[in-house]
């Protein structure tokens, strides 16, 4: 079975449902919701365009919150405005507590989707909790 590139986090993944266009299709990996696209002879996962910024950030948090058994604290909320203004100005949903602007920290970074709660409890800004 083909994989399919998610546009978030970069992350190829088997897609075992069937392919319908215009079908709505979570990331395994980051969470996002995306949505699958015929372009020629491929199949291609995009940002679905009907969420706003805020939809699309909250629903991903909580799928990879879901997907991985963490939880938010009360920090959860600032961190959320944090990375919508992050959105706001730099196109994407870069961590807040990072300087770098780069497709590495685009939430949940690839630091968080490594281990890094796992090992340490929480994520570098506190958003995902173990």
């Amino acid at each position: 079975m083909e994989k399919i590139l998610c546009p978030v986090c970069q992350v190829a993944f088997t897609l075992k449902e069937e392919r319908e266009e215009g079908k709505h299709v979570t990331c395994p990996v980051c969470g996002a919701v995306l949505s699958l696209h015929k372009e020629g002879d491929s199949w291609v996962l995009h940002r679905p365009l009907h969420l706003t910024p805020e939809e699309e950030i909250r629903q991903r948090i909580e799928n990879f919150a879901r997907f991985r058994g963490y939880h938010f604290n009360e920090m959860k909320e600032p961190l959320v405005a944090g990375l919508l203004k992050k959105y706001e100005r730099y196109g994407d949903f870069y961590c807040p507590c990072k300087i770098d602007n780069i497709p590495e920290n685009v939430c949940p970074c690839l630091e968080t989707r490594s281990g890094s709660v796992e090992k340490d409890g929480r994520c570098h800004c506190g958003l995902f909790w173990k």
